[in-house]
């Protein structure tokens, strides 16, 4: 099955600027690096309209109404790839887009079981009944599980913001909510959640390695439990937060966090789960090059997928 590459450089769910710039920069570094990756493969980008107001409508879930229709514009041109036979590598913006991605996703395959592996720093499991900051890139796992979490609210929700959640969970011709149940998400090097997005975890019996679980076990181990756990499955998307990777690596990206992943960790991760048997989908994101310096992080992202990919992999039909 070949592969194709899809980019959306959408930022609107970051609370800072400069993800837009992500995809571009890692093209950047791929070119300086001689991976020939953008020019081998086939690739579509996806246009989104930029954000014009920087004064969001809602606080509570900022530039929602924007986000929405970006994500129906997202889950149509991966659930229309995949369709055409394709397996996905996206390089995104900001984490928020990932909530348009998977929903194409499950529309391209309402009847399977598909899994999701979410490398990341954080649990991105809040809703706007919850979210400190309101970004939505702190959001989209709450909108594939259709998970409000109302228990913990902590602000009253403006009926407009309500409307607009609603429709964002059920992005796509179908409309179908959940998009995954939580035995469907696995997260890896989660360290830096919010009480209400701990106690989420913990209620909905998601399965998660923290930094100091990959100390005790190994990141090999860890990634072969992932695939064996995920063995039954028809299909598996991999979503690779750069926040993942240790602050020492390069802090061009808006959540660092100390306690990360190492360039080897990583690379044993991708290269692990893109030669599972089910894979189909690999999204990076959240590469923010105006926070970097001699673009350290899109470098480091090039050579993590070139030692992880192989090009007869990406190009084999």
């Amino acid at each position: 099955m070949p592969t194709k590459i899809l980019i959306c450089s959408s930022e609107v769910g970051a609370g800072k600027r400069g993800a837009s710039l992500g995809p571009d920069a890692v093209r950047i570094a791929a070119v300086n690096l001689l991976y020939n990756l953008f020019y081998q493969i086939p690739s579509d980008e996806i246009k989104v309209q930029k954000l014009n107001r920087y004064s969001p409508e809602y606080k509570s879930a900022k530039y929602i109404k924007l986000i929405a229709s970006t994500h129906a514009k997202i889950c149509r041109k991966m659930c229309n790839t995949h369709l055409q036979g394709y397996k996905t590598l996206i390089f995104s913006g900001d984490h928020s887009n990932a909530a348009g991605f998977i929903s194409g996703f499950r529309e391209a395959y309402p009847d399977k079981k598909i899994g999701v592996i979410w490398i990341d720093a954080h649990g991105d499991i809040h809703s706007p009944y919850t979210s400190p900051s309101g970004n939505m890139h702190g959001m989209p796992i709450a909108i594939l599980l259709g998970h409000d979490n109302t228990e913990a609210h902590t602000k009253k929700m403006k009926p407009e913001v309500i409307k607009n959640w609603e429709k964002i969970k059920r992005t796509g011709k179908s409309k179908i909510t959940p998009k995954l149940l939580p035995e469907d998400i696995v997260y890896i090097d989660i360290r830096d959640l919010e009480a209400q997005e701990w106690a989420a975890i913990k209620t909905l019996k998601i399965k998660h390695y923290t930094p100091q679980d990959r100390e005790k076990k190994g990141t090999q181990k860890i990634a072969d439990e992932v695939v064996t756990y995920f063995e039954g499955y028809d299909g598996i998307y991999v979503s690779f937060d750069v926040d993942s990777l240790d602050p020492s690596i390069s802090r061009g990206t808006g959540t660092p966090v100390e306690g990360g992943l190492s360039l080897e960790d990583a690379k044993t991760l991708l290269k692990t789960f893109t030669r599972m048997h089910n894979f189909k989908s690999l999204e990076v994101t959240e590469v923010n090059p105006l926070l970097d310096t001699e673009n350290k992080m899109a470098t480091a992202v090039v050579k993590i997928l070139r030692e992880s990919l192989s090009m007869e992999t990406l190009r084999a039909v």
